[in-house]
């Protein structure tokens, strides 16, 4: 008789990491608001949703501030990406500080995760300013052994060096026993290429488009994704 196969989960592997905004955190509503606003009133260009979803949808802030400066006038080019930034970062605030984007379920997960004894991290194109303090709120910060920001890295999503240091920093020799929740074409291309498990989170874009790009998709995060068959 022949060994029976083992279903591949993610308490079988050696880690996990996250994408934040989108898929930790379920706020990439108030990130399109937030930038569609903000390229009107600041910046005096327009953004429509389609634009947003699939040409800014998961990419750094740094990126998608400097393709809306692009389009807009000299002198508000002149101010540089760099003086957005802080008013990106305390706008988010404002608008999560009333109820956190980060579900119950979602936290269910991560302690669970932690609990099998999965080493974790977050990989994101937001600011350090943004997430950190989302992750504090959420009592999660302490749970995550490295957490990357826009500031850590050269190159954002889909280059992988965002997952790729995380990897390192977490002493996960082996991408083919980590997982990677994305819910970006970006951040699916990055998981990808730096040879990890993809797993997407529904939300940011269209199911018929996801299923062009991902192999495991779920609805949303939370303990169900611990019987996810990976194989």
């Amino acid at each position: 008789m022949g060994v029976a196969a083992t279903t591949l989960t993610l308490t079988s592997l050696d880690g996990v990491l996250f994408d934040f905004n989108g898929t930790l955190s379920d706020d990439e509503g108030i990130l399109r608001a937030l930038y569609i606003e903000l390229a009107a009133t600041e910046c005096s260009v327009t953004v429509t949703k389609l634009q947003y979803q699939t040409e800014l949808a998961g990419r750094s802030d740094r990126e998608i501030m400097a393709d809306i400066l692009a389009l807009a006038p000299a002198d508000v080019q002149d101010r540089g990406v760099d003086f957005f930034l802080p008013l990106i970062d305390a706008d988010y605030q404002a608008r999560v500080a009333r109820q956190s984007p980060i579900h119950p379920a979602t936290r269910a997960l991560v302690h669970a995760l932690h609990a099998a004894g999965l080493k974790l991290g977050v990989v994101t194109g937001a600011g350090r300013a943004q997430v950190i303090p989302a992750l504090e709120r959420a009592g999660l910060l302490d749970l995550f052994g490295v957490v990357v920001t826009d500031e850590d890295v050269a190159h954002g999503k889909p280059n992988p060096e965002g997952f790729l240091s995380a990897a390192a920093v977490l002493g996960l020799a082996e991408p083919a026993r980590v997982a990677a929740f994305e819910d970006s074409l970006p951040g699916l291309g990055a998981v990808e290429a730096a040879g990890m498990i993809a797993i997407c989170v529904e939300g940011t874009h269209p199911i018929e488009v996801l299923k062009e790009h991902a192999r495991i998709i779920v609805p949303a995060l939370g303990p169900e994704c611990l019987d996810l068959d990976l194989g």
